[in-house]
């Protein structure tokens, strides 16, 4: 076992989450009205379109999450997930840069109060090549590492939440800061 492989894990484990949480966002009913409402502040205004874009990136984000857990597809997965990062971030890029800062980012559904922000552009950036990590083989099915592996996605996912909270505090404090 070859520590890489163990962190392929676990970064697997982080994604598989990550993108679940986003399908589940952009596949709900109820949250149409706000991704119809984002897809059109990133420029795409037909219903139609913006329904349709909504559930083949909510369907794309539930397959790259089941692929990356078995080996076989993790490759695949893994590189399909960073272009889809690497979209994002993008489509985030162009929207600050032709100064709209007060759009929301998308990223984690209607409940989020996260704008589009070069903090996030950060975070695609730092996203895009852990999951390119994703690439290397699984380190096998030893219960006394899946445990190890387990606690260390779960510490992905604690860090990366921690860090979304940050980010959404300071786009907080920053609009108390300017009233």
């Amino acid at each position: 076992m070859n520590l890489l492989n163990f962190l392929s894990d676990a970064i697997a484990l982080f994604f598989m989450w990550l993108f679940i949480r986003a399908a589940i966002h952009k596949l709900q009913t109820d949250n149409g009205e706000y991704y119809q409402q984002t897809f059109a502040d990133y420029g795409v205004t037909q219903t139609k379109l913006a329904s349709a874009l909504r559930y083949t990136l909510g369907s794309l984000e539930l397959v790259i999450a089941v692929a990356l857990i078995f080996d076989g597809s993790r490759t695949s997965a893994s590189i399909v997930a960073a272009l889809l990062l690497s979209a994002y971030l993008i489509g985030m890029t162009i929207q600050l840069i032709q100064g709209k800062r007060d759009i929301s980012c998308g990223c984690s559904g209607p409940n989020s109060h996260i704008k589009v922000s070069w903090s996030l552009i950060i975070r695609n950036a730092l996203l895009v090549p852990l999951v390119l990590t994703c690439t290397m083989p699984s380190a096998g099915f030893a219960s006394s590492l899946w445990f190890a592996v387990l606690m260390t996605g779960a510490f992905l996912i604690l860090t990366y939440s921690c860090i979304e909270n940050l980010v959404a505090n300071a786009q907080k404090i920053s609009i108390l800061r300017t009233n």
